[in-house]
């Protein structure tokens, strides 16, 4: 059995950085909208607090609800594109590995 050498561990550990990559931008980005969601919370929540009109807390409570669900629709259809995309990336990643591995075990680079 071939002695894996530095250019063969590197090859086999490309793919894996790639796809580490691929699932920490995706993280940061739901990082992110959930930060502007609970700032959006925080700021109804204030704006809720100073009205003194029962018909116009309605309308920000409604208001509040209706853009609250339109921006988990856009995340959901942002996750599910991103999600197509990281498992394109799993498989892709995968094969790069097989094939670094299989020429580190054939002894050719």
């Amino acid at each position: 059995m071939p002695v894996l050498d530095g250019a063969g561990l590197s090859s086999m550990l490309a793919p894996q950085l790639q796809m580490a990559e691929a699932l920490i931008a995706r993280n940061i980005e739901t990082l992110d909208f959930l930060r502007a969601r609970f700032e959006r919370d925080q700021e109804m929540l204030a704006r809720l607090s100073e009205e003194r009109d029962p018909m116009q807390s309605m309308n920000l409570w409604s208001a509040f609800w209706q853009r609250t669900m339109s921006d988990y629709s856009s995340e959901m259809t942002k996750l599910a594109t991103s999600a197509s995309a990281l498992a394109e990336t799993a498989v892709r990643t995968a094969t790069q590995e097989g094939e670094a591995m299989a020429r580190q075990a054939s002894g050719k680079r």
